[in-house]
């Protein structure tokens, strides 16, 4: 039999003390806030900044109007806080007996959509379109008042909106009228981490990106400017005898530097792995002659089949299992001095020769190359980079607070409360009583930045106590190169000890003095300033310094 549920009508609306129709947010720039908010309840003090004042201060986004609300970083702290009444004649407060429990949540509100921060088991999904209905944002809760779950003794990991705790404060007002309060405080941090990869990136985005990638290897490797797409003779033969073109060059330093291709154990290199494995190293000493003045093409490709010699890729491999002496790496490293030298490759004579794998000698042989290779190598790139793009997001905390133009929000209460059966109910804020549109700082803005107060050392203090201050532990092949340090010399290969062999040696601890450290990272600290002020020019917006009087105490 279904027995229909008498609704106790309630009604959220703003604090008595606020002026307007929107639920109370305050904020306070101390870590006691929630003492001094029931204090300044207890007193009466609602004219204080905490309470409006500070909304007017905070307009400083570039994106609009709405007050940017600031970091516990930045040492701010708010409150949500509204009033929960019977909703019948003269509004009597709702007795606190009667609320099982109340919170709010936060709305995204972006191009004229209402978004709603979702959880999973207790893990956060991110923004997502909020219902349009009114319901109870716990799944669980729902589920259970549709009759749908039997409630379970154990607590069930949350799914639903994220909510956060609103609190109980019985207070009075200068009429002595009893008011019930709900506060909270209002967590402006979080961060999740995308499920569905497949639509992380901006089509639009990705496609220039992929453009960007393309254009930095030359032909045939990429779409450099300028292009001259032509199948030239050179370019079957991207090493000749051992002497890499140019363009092999560039692309020898991506599939090594960013890639590692060749060393072992990188799963995701296996598609390109693949392809280099059906790339062949030839010895031409060793074609006959017939041969030797061959073009090498999809026709003729079948001829020089017996001569090969070994594939690009155990070449690579080969170099990697030489671990940190790899030889291929040695070799890159130096031609990049060589090319800063000149400045720049474009500027560059003819390479040297490619190292031998065993890191003896050099290479002589050709490895040839088809106009079809070079363009599955184009697009294995491509795939290759967007692959990297999307493992990378996957491990990527992304903020729940962004700074963009759309990242307006706003604070809907609801409280859930006992009807006259003894069964719970849930009554939402209405649209007037949502609190205002705001926007959320980022860590480092610097309109939302508050001083912080650092004690420099004076110089007298240099040179006195023992040195005590920062502890390191230090193991005996880096405190023997510490000791090898010259003031006058610096670090030089001799310094750096061999650590390929077995380390006899002590650990040591070293202890810094705090003072000096201080001085010498201002110190760096104003070199650095002063030498990239050349380029940024942003001395007047990195340092104010004024006479300043001692404060009492000191």
């Amino acid at each position: 039999m279904k027995i229909e549920q008498a609704l106790h009508p309630l009604k959220l609306k703003p604090p008595f003390y606020q002026e307007g129709g929107q639920c109370g947010l305050h904020r306070y720039l101390d870590a006691e806030f929630i003492n001094r908010f029931k204090q300044d309840m207890q007193r009466r003090q609602f004219d204080l900044p905490q309470f409006n004042a500070w909304q007017q201060e905070e307009r400083h986004s570039r994106h609009g109007q709405q007050p940017v609300l600031r970091l516990p970083l930045h040492r701010a702290f708010h409150i949500v806080s509204c009033e929960v009444v019977c909703d019948r004649f003269g509004e009597p407060a709702l007795d606190p007996q009667k609320i099982s429990s109340a919170g709010f949540v936060i709305r995204r509100l972006s191009g004229g959509r209402e978004q709603a921060w979702m959880l999973e088991d207790g893990e956060a999904l991110g923004w997502q379109d909020a219902p349009s209905e009114l319901r109870d944002p716990d799944l669980h809760r729902r589920l259970c008042a549709n009759g749908v779950l039997h409630k379970r003794d154990d607590q069930a990991a949350y799914s639903g909106e994220e909510v956060h705790p609103l609190h109980v404060l019985k207070t009075s007002d200068a009429n002595r009228k009893t008011h019930t309060l709900l506060f909270g405080y209002l967590p402006l941090g979080g961060f999740y981490y995308l499920r569905d990869v497949s639509q992380a990136f901006d089509s639009t985005d990705q496609a220039q990106t992929a453009s960007v990638a393309a254009a930095m290897l030359p032909w045939p490797f990429g779409y450099r400017q300028p292009l001259n797409q032509t199948w030239l003779a050179e370019h079957s033969k991207p090493v000749a005898q051992g002497v890499a073109s140019k363009a092999c060059f560039e692309l020898l330093r991506m599939l090594v530097n960013r890639y590692h291709l060749g060393e072992a154990g990188i799963a995701e290199n296996a598609v390109l792995e693949n392809k280099a494995q059906q790339l062949w190293l030839y010895d031409e000493a060793k074609l006959p002659a017939g041969l030797q003045g061959q073009a090498y093409t999809e026709i003729s490709q079948g001829l020089f089949a017996a001569y090969r010699q070994q594939s690009f890729y155990s070449y690579l491999q080969a170099c990697f299992a030489l671990g940190g002496e790899n030889p291929l790496v040695r070799w890159l490293i130096l031609q990049e001095q060589v090319i800063d030298a000149v400045g720049g490759l474009d500027k560059l004579g003819a390479l040297p020769a490619l190292p031998n794998a065993n890191g003896v000698g050099n290479l002589n042989l050709t490895l040839l190359l088809l106009a079809a290779d070079a363009q599955e190598i184009r697009v294995l790139l491509g795939q290759r980079l967007s692959d990297q793009a999307l493992s990378k997001v996957k491990e990527i905390p992304l903020p729940k607070f962004a700074q963009n133009a759309g990242d307006v929000y706003q604070i809907v209460a609801f409280v859930r409360a006992k009807n006259d059966q003894g069964q719970e109910q849930i009554q939402w804020a209405n649209a007037d009583t949502r609190s205002i549109h705001f926007r959320v700082a980022a860590p480092f803005d610097p309109d939302a930045s508050r001083p912080a107060l650092i004690q420099m050392p004076s110089l007298a203090d240099l040179r006195r106590g023992l040195a005590k201050g920062a502890a390191m532990i230090t193991p005996a092949d880096t405190f023997d190169l510490m000791n090898k340090l010259k003031l006058n010399k610096g670090a030089s290969e001799d310094t750096v000890k061999d650590t390929s062999g077995p380390d006899f040696g002590i650990q040591w601890i070293c202890s810094f003095s705090l003072p000096v450290i201080t001085l010498v990272a201002m110190i760096l600290l104003m070199i650095m300033i002063s030498l990239l002020n050349i380029v940024f020019f942003w001395l007047p917006w990195v340092r104010i310094c004024l006479p300043f009087p001692k404060i009492k105490g000191d």
